[in-house]
């Protein structure tokens, strides 16, 4: 078995907050599953869906070695420089 990442698919009102955006791709899930279509069939029965959302499922070890590479990308660029004339100018 792998480890899956579910993604939810398109907007509803009934299971998103407006406030948290309007993502079309939201991740809503992480399970065991032998393949990605059985953890969309897994996770259907765990994560709401309207009219119009529908799941996917990508391999964890993928999306996590994605996050972590982005967030040394980010480590790597450093603090923000202070604006000319120093803190509070």
């Amino acid at each position: 078995m792998h480890e899956y990442i579910v993604y939810r698919h398109g907007y509803n009102e009934e299971n998103q907050d407006r406030e948290r955006g309007l993502p079309e791709k939201m991740p809503v899930l992480r399970l065991e599953a032998d393949r990605p279509e059985e953890a969309c069939r897994k996770a259907a029965g765990r994560v709401s869906l309207f009219a119009g959302q529908w799941l996917s499922a990508e391999p964890a070890d993928v999306v996590d070695a994605q996050v972590n590479n982005l967030a040394l990308k980010a480590e790597a660029l450093g603090p923000a420089e202070a604006p000319p004339g120093g803190e509070g100018a």
